[in-house]
Formats: structure tokens, C-alpha cells, sequence
């Protein structure tokens, strides 16, 4: 048996399957959805470790973004990206420009994390089901020492993709969605927003980036602005199609030392938690998934009101 100690608590690898699981018992004491002052809140119940970085506004006075180490953390390295000072706001409601702040914001800490990391990740846990304790808009960053079993499996896939056909896994995919149609929910400028051939739940969907680029955190600000705006207007067309159902959010990129690996690039998941896993999954790791993604991005796209695909 393999066990390291962690912040927090221990990792220990399973001897059949070689994955790594986390042992955090001091996450259970977190707050969830407190009667009293939000900790986020700007003003006299603002409760928080002092501040790692901060997106000012545009007078100075007061924070756009804002990120904290986490109280309850998984890792050494583990930040809560306060994403507004207003107590009411989402992503699915912000502007383009509100959205593209908090993006800016992962980008700086990612950077920042990841000197000490073998990956970091990115995510963001919408609602009660989706694992959110505080309802104040917030997202993670959190370092960890380890690659993750996913990582590594999409690392060997990419690579024997790119190593086969000389173009990334993405620029094909991407290509061929185009090609289809009958999966784009909405295509923009810069990235193009899909729900995926064989979804792990449904109405997933991905956002991918016209310009493949490894690294999330080489982005530059045009191009951000322009994924800030599809991830918008498919988390609004989410919210209004499913009622502003549970969803968690995750940026996928190349961990740390693989930032110019020629066959990865970065996107973004959005995972509703609509489907609850039962015996068969669980059994199997095989998900099922109730709603086609032809039927998800039709339906997400009657909320839209340009859902015309680009080409």
C-alpha cells in the first residue's frame, strides 16, 4: 500500500488500479450556505484569509476578481477565485468583459500554482448538487503533486493521435463538429461550443478554442474575450433550458511541464449533474446518459438567439 501525506489529510494508491484517492477529512468542516454575512461579501462580514492577487476596478477603490487561500484546502496550493463583489452574480448573467476577468484571474494563478504542481486544476461546482458550499460566485484553483488517472490517459490518446495523423486531436474534432452540425450549440469567433459524440451526462457540453494552443494560461486577451462570450451564452442557454441546473465546470490544459507538447490543447467541460450514477455505472464506470447530444444542442440552441453555426 502506497500512502503520502497531503495537506490536509493523505493520499493513498489503490495496489489493483494504481489511482490515487484523496483522504480529506477537514473538508467536511466547511460552511455551507451560512444564515449570517456572506465571507465574500465586501463590507463588515467579509471573512476571508488575506488575499493571494486581485483584478482591481477600474477606480482602484474596490476588486473586479479577486483569490484567497482556501480555508479548507485539498493542498499546499489551493485558492477560491472570488469572482464578483456582487453576492447575485453569474456567470451566465455577467457581461462578456465581467466573464473574461474571472478567466484572466484562473489564468494568473494557474501560473502561479503551478511552479510547485504536477497539475493544476481549475473548476467550478454551480449549485448544491454540483458540490457548492458558499452561494456567493466563486471557482478553484488547487495544486496537486500527482498526475491525475485522467490526465495521464488523455496524454498517451493525444499523443498516439497526433503521432498518427500529424494534427492535434483537437483540430480534428473540431473540424469534423463543424463538419456535422448537429452538435454545435453555438460557433463564434474565437472557440466554438458543442455537446460531445458519447457525453459522460447529459447536456454536456465542451468549449474549444479555434486557436490550439497547449497552454490555458498563453491565452491572449482577445481570444479569452472571445471564449468568455461563448461560455457565457452557453451557460445562459443551460440555465434557461434546465432551469439553472447543477453543473461543474473544468478546464482542462497541459499540466505542468507539458506546456509546449505539441499534441495537447486546452478546452473547457461543462457537466451538469441532471443524471444520478446508479448500480450500473458504478459497477461499470460506463456512463448513462438519458439525453442525446444532438437533442441537448438542439434544444440549447432554440435558446440562443443567433445559434446559427459558423463555419
Amino acid at each position: 500500500m502506497t500512502t503520502r501525506r497531503w495537506h490536509g489529510g493523505e493520499l493513498r494508491r489503490d495496489r489493483l488500479t494504481g489511482e490515487w484517492s484523496v483522504l480529506a477529512p477537514g473538508r467536511a468542516a466547511r460552511p455551507h450556505a451560512p444564515d449570517g454575512d456572506c465571507p465574500f461579501c465586501p463590507g463588515p462580514g467579509e471573512d476571508t484569509p488575506p488575499e493571494s492577487w486581485r483584478l482591481p476596478s477600474a477606480d482602484g477603490r474596490s476588486w473586479r476578481v479577486r483569490t484567497v487561500p482556501n480555508r479548507y484546502a485539498l493542498s499546499d496550493r489551493h485558492e477560491v477565485v472570488i469572482e464578483s463583489p456582487h453576492h447575485d452574480w453569474d456567470l451566465a448573467a455577467g457581461t462578456d468583459a465581467e466573464v473574461a476577468d474571472v478567466l484572466y484571474g484562473w489564468q494568473q494563478r494557474h501560473i502561479a500554482l503551478r511552479e510547485t504542481a504536477a497539475q493544476v486544476v481549475i473548476f467550478r461546482n454551480h449549485g448544491p448538487a454540483a458540490g457548492t458550499s458558499l452561494p456567493h460566485p466563486h471557482s478553484q484553483i488547487a495544486g496537486l503533486p500527482v498526475l491525475s488517472p485522467g490526465i495521464r490517459h488523455r496524454l498517451d490518446r493525444y499523443r498516439e493521435h497526433h503521432g498518427r495523423r500529424g494534427r492535434t486531436f483537437a483540430a480534428d474534432l473540431l473540424a469534423e463538429e463543424l463538419r456535422a452540425k448537429t452538435r454545435i450549440v453555438h460557433a463564434g469567433e474565437h472557440a466554438v461550443v458543442f455537446a460531445p459524440f458519447a457525453p459522460a451526462a447529459s447536456y454536456e457540453l465542451r468549449v474549444l478554442p479555434r486557436r490550439i494552443r497547449a497552454d490555458f494560461a498563453t491565452v491572449p486577451a482577445d481570444e479569452l474575450g472571445g471564449v468568455a462570450r461563448v461560455l457565457r451564452i452557453a451557460l445562459r442557454a443551460l440555465r434557461d433550458e434546465l432551469a439553472d441546473p447543477a453543473y461543474n465546470l473544468i478546464v482542462d490544459t497541459a499540466p505542468s511541464g507539458w506546456e509546449q507538447a505539441p499534441f495537447l490543447a486546452w478546452s473547457l467541460r461543462i457537466l451538469p449533474r441532471a443524471d444520478v450514477a446508479a448500480g450500473l455505472e458504478l459497477a461499470t464506470g460506463i456512463p448513462v446518459v438519458t439525453t442525446t447530444p444532438e437533442q441537448a444542442a438542439a434544444a440549447l440552441r432554440s435558446k440562443i438567439a443567433d445559434p446559427v453555426p459558423a463555419t
